[in-house]
């Protein structure tokens, strides 16, 4: 357990992330639920869904239970994180990758993220050590799928992928880095810079073009 300060700090990024969550959601709602594209309000709808459990897991754990590393909101906490990684994955292999590399991207996230999720949900100690190394190759898998989406996503979509990937990887550094004052806040501010990222992407390339 860290100092009061850290706990505050923490708690604060996690209520920003929430109230900026909310808000993301509810913008991208507001944009494609009212139009006749199924499929694209289908993949908002569950990126949505997977921001939102990963920020409210990620705070009942955090400023709940961080003591309790073997618990239930711990384990929440951490198989969110997996479906954070599918959900982001969702509206740009469906709508912008599209075609058999989406599907093909898809599946595979989905499945690794799955695997992942129970992974940490059952809490199957032999392999913890794999879980960073598992959301870094997940993340990451978007390499294989390169040409298509650079042909089809726009600058802004691709380059704020992008930064939200690099964000998400320079944060695991300070995820194990454990005795870093203030460390758990540093990882989550990142976390949070790099869903922000993302967000803009979805924004950019899934949700506007549904009312051009």
């Amino acid at each position: 357990m860290g100092t009061r300060a850290e706990y505050i700090a923490d708690s604060v990024i996690h209520v920003i992330g929430i109230s900026l969550g909310l808000a993301a959601a509810v913008c991208l709602a507001v944009l494609t639920w009212p139009g006749e594209d199924a499929g694209r309000i289908a993949s908002v709808s569950v990126y949505s869904v997977c921001l939102i459990m990963m920020l409210v897991a990620s705070a009942l754990y955090n400023m709940i239970a961080k003591d309790d590393k073997t618990g239930i909101l711990r384990r929440l906490d951490h198989a969110a994180i997996f479906l954070m990684i599918a959900g982001t994955y969702t509206p740009f292999s469906a709508m912008v990758i599209g075609g058999t590399a989406g599907q093909i991207l898809l599946i595979v996230v989905w499945s690794g993220a799955v695997a992942g999720a129970l992974i940490k949900l059952f809490a199957i100690s032999s392999m913890e050590r794999l879980t960073v190394p598992i959301c870094l190759a997940l993340g990451w898998v978007i390499v294989f799928a390169y040409e298509p989406l650079l042909m089809n996503a726009s600058a802004v979509g691709f380059w704020f992928l992008v930064a939200g990937g690099v964000l998400y990887t320079a944060g695991t550094a300070f995820y194990v880095w454990k005795s870093l004052p203030f460390q758990n806040a540093i990882w989550h501010g990142f976390v949070l810079a790099a869903a922000g990222c993302h967000f803009v992407a979805i924004l950019s390339d899934v949700a506007l073009p549904s009312i051009g």
